[in-house]
């Protein structure tokens, strides 16, 4: 009994042990397949993520292969515009010239998406203030002359063809040279420097002695703070003068030439506070060159009018923006008479003044610039045979474009990157393919900018 009892018991635990084995082995099958599905969907993944990431490296290199040959051409572009140069010292015979070789920079790749180039710049001295573009060499070719108010210099920048000048030569001056002009005053055929000295209160002529070397500097004295010279034959006889406005003396200053290298003593004729610029044009068809002034002070552009033998009537005023400091004079509504155009500092716009007949002038049409315009010129720039207006901008440092719409209107500004606080601009063709180009000094830069027209 108890041995049955006990082969019962292990036939039990036998039959137990059997089922048990039994029921183990599909649960172990079936997690071995469950495992090896999770493998091969892991492995699918890693295999699909590696085809992904070959795909989009070689995409990246073939995108990288094809900018090579662009940024290649912007590196010998650049290459071509930054050649190494050398200093070297030159001595004049009579004058003190200094020849420094700087390199030329481009504030951004050379493009013409636009009217203007970005600007090439080339150093300057100390504080770049008045500028002329005249050819100094008689070659043909437009060169850039600067005079600097920290340094008592003049630079020349001869220009070498396609836009593109050499490095500056420098020639001493008088104390704080803020304006320049060049004129053949003694009929020699070649083109002598007019400057004038803020600090001496006086106006420097240098004589071009024929192999562009100045000499002489005899100067004479003008009003308190000159800030601008031009040079015009204003008496008719054949011989160019100097009309000078002076900043804190309130009147504009007449140096006639006597010939023999030499000047008068000045002449003076009021004009209102601060005269700053001066324009000198015939502005009421009689054959004789007029004087134009705005009077920083006085918020008003005077007109001298030439009664001949260079003696100039009192002015006549008319009303401008805040603080006018340079003007043009330029016909730029096609009716034969020259109308004045005026670069509002205090306000930032242009005021344009049309002429209505006998050196007489309307209310003037504003138009907005930049921040503190200096200095205006006109000129075509878009050769559609109207004049358009162009302003440097000292505080917002750039140049405005305004392109002249007919009859005396003008569009919306264009504005173009500057140096730093851009004082003096000239707008002429320095490349020789019939499109004016803007030149800047950039007081602040110590550089003046060429901007080429495309």
């Amino acid at each position: 009994m108890s041995t049955m009892n006990n082969n019962n018991r292990i036939g039990v635990e036998n039959d137990s042990e059997t089922v048990t084995s039994n029921t183990t082995q599909p649960t172990t099958l079936c997690e071995y397949l469950k495992r090896r599905k999770v493998m091969w969907i892991t492995f699918t993944i890693i295999v699909l993520v590696i085809i992904i990431t070959i795909a989009i490296v070689m995409v990246k290199t073939k995108k990288t292969n094809s900018e090579i040959p662009s940024t290649t051409e912007e590196m010998e572009a650049t290459t071509e515009l930054t050649k190494t140069t050398t200093t070297s010292t030159k001595r004049s015979r009579t004058t003190s010239k200094t020849t420094s070789k700087t390199t030329p920079t481009t504030t951004v790749p050379l493009q013409c998406n636009t009217t203007y180039m970005a600007q090439t710049t080339y150093s300057t001295d100390s504080g770049p203030f008045g500028m002329t573009v005249v050819d100094v060499n008689n070659d043909s070719k437009p060169d850039i002359i600067v005079v600097h108010v920290n340094t008592d210099t003049i630079n020349v920048f001869l220009n070498i063809g396609n836009g593109t000048f050499t490095a500056k030569t420098s020639y001493s001056t008088g104390s704080m040279s803020n304006s320049v002009a060049m004129v053949d005053v003694n009929n020699d055929s070649e083109l002598d420097i007019i400057v004038s000295y803020m600090n001496s209160n006086s106006v420097g002529v240098l004589l071009n002695n024929g192999n562009n070397a100045f000499i002489g500097g005899t100067t004479y004295h003008v009003g308190y703070h000159p800030y601008d010279v031009e040079v015009i034959d204003v008496n008719d006889d054949s011989k160019p003068d100097i009309i000078v406005p002076n900043f804190h003396s309130n009147y504009v200053s007449v140096l006639f030439n006597i010939g023999d290298d030499k000047f008068s003593e000045q002449t003076t004729y009021s004009t209102g506070s601060g005269s700053y610029g001066v324009a000198v044009a015939d502005v009421n068809s009689d054959s004789k060159p007029d004087i134009i002034v705005p009077n920083f002070g006085s918020n008003n552009v005077g007109v001298l009018l030439n009664i001949g033998n260079g003696k100039f009537s009192e002015q006549t005023t008319y009303s401008t923006g805040l603080q006018p400091q340079n003007v043009a004079v330029a016909d730029v509504n096609s009716d034969s008479k020259p109308d004045i155009i005026v670069a509002n500092s205090g306000n930032s716009n242009v005021g344009v003044l049309l002429n209505t007949g006998n050196g007489t002038f309307n209310t003037q049409t504003t138009y907005s610039t930049g921040r503190q315009p200096q200095n205006v010129a006109v000129t075509d720039v878009n050769n559609d045979g109207k004049p358009d207006i162009i302003v440097a901008n000292y505080d917002s440092n750039d140049v405005s474009v305004l392109l002249n719409t007919g009859n005396g209107t003008f569009t919306a500004q264009a504005t173009y990157p500057t140096g730093i606080n851009p004082r003096a601009l000239v707008v002429v063709d320095v490349n020789n393919d019939n499109k004016p180009d803007i030149i800047v000094t950039n007081q602040k830069s110590n550089n003046v900018g060429v901007l080429l027209a495309c």
